[in-house]
């Protein structure tokens, strides 16, 4: 049973606190500017400008949170400076000042790292410590001293530490949920390894012992069987030779399932292969005639791909239009490779071996794998009863592959 991660904070929630932020950034602003202009004498434009870089590097402070820890910090050390000729007190961060770099310390507290807070906090308390040691006309005043206290040691060091506080709760809470998001994820990818390895299991039952049982049949055929003509020779030959090529690639594919490193570097077909599979066509007493113009300099995957869909539409062939003439057509054009399987109608009397309607997927999986490669394929009935199958892929050149998609299934 697999813990259920925390959910994500309310967009509502997260709207609210950032309005509340912009309300106490305007509210400091609209209070620190007349009290810097009025109490402490300084100009009114200055006033306003350090007033609202202070307030400024507040609101943007969950975003740009070093940014605006500078530009803040360089406010508070114009506003020390600003203020410094005047007598009146607190000095040498006013009450707005010291409002404000709470405000910010808490900010980065909940939303920052611990590490940025307090440096933001250690760069405040020595600031005002300079500040108050290039003015030595102000150190007989109490009300420096006290600032000073609640700026180092005082109010604003306890807020950053219980916002550093907070700020790792969330963190933890965060970090918590996603370990859990990752061993859900584990746990997904380890059931997704038992399955294929329980589709392995099926299919060597099912198909591997059936195809190992056709083999055998075919090559002991002409040794139980007298008077065997050659043409039949030849064909047990060739339907011994098409399940032992199954069963290759059936081990390949359970290889492939399981997880298997050999499996994945197993010599998969090639353009070259194309001969081999149409005599072994040919031998099934279906006329092919394979026209090759291409080189074995395309990519592997693509190559694999040509052999899958002549493969699949041949057997096409086979089961719905057994002794139709056929012409494979493989070949360069431009940057692209070109793949043309057309047979005439079958001739007359012929039973197919399978329904048109057998409810198979070998069209789909040839959409599939040509999608896959971002190819074209056009397929239909031509004029004379026949089928057509046409593919055009990208022909890259040859790569080094560890090994091409499960197959799919036949029509």
């Amino acid at each position: 049973m697999t813990s259920t991660p925390t959910p994500p904070r309310p967009s509502w929630m997260l709207l609210a606190v950032r309005i509340g932020l912009v309300v106490v950034a305007v509210t400091l602003f609209t209070v620190a500017a007349p009290v810097t202009a009025v109490l402490y004498e300084v100009p009114v434009p200055l006033a306003m400008l350090v007033s609202a870089v202070l307030s400024l590097s507040i609101g943007l402070a969950p975003l740009f949170p070093r940014s605006s820890s500078i530009a803040h910090l360089a406010g508070l050390a114009a506003l020390g400076l600003a203020t410094a000729p005047s007598t009146t007190g607190p000095w040498p961060v006013p009450v707005t000042g010291v409002i404000g770099l709470s405000v910010l310390l808490v900010v980065l507290g909940v939303r920052s790292t611990w590490r940025t807070t307090a440096g933001v906090w250690a760069a405040a308390a020595v600031l005002t410590l300079v500040l108050v040691a290039v003015t030595p006309g102000r150190w007989g005043q109490a009300d420096v001293w006290a600032t000073s206290f609640v700026v180092t040691a005082g109010d604003t060091l306890i807020l950053a530490a219980a916002a550093i506080v907070i700020g790792q709760r969330r963190s933890i809470r965060e970090e918590l949920a996603e370990a859990r998001r990752d061993a859900e994820l584990e746990q997904a990818r380890r059931r997704s390894v038992e399955e294929r390895s329980r589709i392995a299991r099926e299919l060597h039952d099912v198909v591997a012992h059936s195809m190992s049982v056709v083999h055998m049949q075919a090559e002991s055929a002409p040794y139980r069987v007298t008077d065997l003509p050659p043409a039949a020779r030849a064909e047990f030959a060739a339907i011994a030779e098409t399940s032992r090529t199954a069963l290759r690639e059936m081990r390949q594919l359970l290889g492939t399932l399981r997880g298997d490193d050999g499996a994945e570097r197993a010599p998969q077909p090639r353009l070259a292969d194309l001969s081999a599979l149409v005599e072994a066509t040919r031998a099934a007493g279906i006329p092919v005639e394979l026209r090759l113009d291409a080189d074995d300099d395309v990519d592997r995957l693509a190559q694999l791909t040509v052999y899958r869909i002549v493969q699949e539409a041949l057997g096409n062939v086979a089961r719905h239009a057994p002794g139709a003439s056929t012409v494979v057509t493989v070949g360069r054009r431009g940057s692209r490779l070109a793949v043309e399987v057309v047979n005439s109608a079958p001739p007359v009397g012929t039973v197919p071996a399978a329904p048109p309607d057998d409810g198979g997927f070998g069209l789909a999986g040839m959409r599939e794998r040509v999608a896959a490669l971002g190819g074209t394929i056009d397929h239909a009935p031509v004029p004379d009863g026949g089928f057509r199958v046409a593919v055009t892929l990208p022909a890259q050149p040859a790569t080094d592959t560890r090994g091409p998609t499960p197959d799919g299934g036949s029509r």
